[in-house]
């Protein structure tokens, strides 16, 4: 998988202005870690297990296939997900909840809080709060 740094504005699946990129990690470079709060970690897998729901709300093509861990090489995941933020919308490979629950990845945290107030992929509020960031 690609890295991109956190609070980049260019993702693998898109990229611009209101983009922030959050989780491309790589085994070459460092990253932040800590303690998240259970509700964050929680909420976050969800989103994550719900991805091809918000790629079909956002109008993102599917990516090529399956990426392995590169930090552990024993998960694979293949998907993105978008997390509406303060007029931004944050972008993570669906791989970042692995992260965070298995190698102490700290999100920063207006991820956290954007992920806490995010609603979940598949539903009329999260079309709604997302719309704002789809290109036409």
């Amino acid at each position: 998988m690609a890295y991109f740094p956190d609070f980049g504005k260019e993702t693998a699946v898109v990229s611009g202005p209101l983009i922030r990129a959050v989780g491309w990690l790589s085994s070459t470079q460092s990253f932040n870690q800590g303690p998240v709060p259970a509700e964050f970690s929680d909420r976050l897998e969800l989103i994550c297990e719900r991805w091809d729901d918000g790629v079909e709300a956002l109008g993102w093509p599917v990516t090529a296939g399956p990426h392995t861990c590169e930090l552990c090489g024993d998960f694979h995941a293949a998907g993105s997900v978008g997390v509406p933020g303060d007029g931004i919308l944050f972008v993570a490979p669906e791989m970042v909840a692995h992260y965070v629950d298995e190698h102490g990845y700290l999100p920063p945290a207006d991820f956290v809080e954007a992920v806490l107030a995010c609603p979940i992929p598949g539903t009329e509020e999260y079309e709604l709060a997302v719309a704002p960031f789809i290109e036409s």
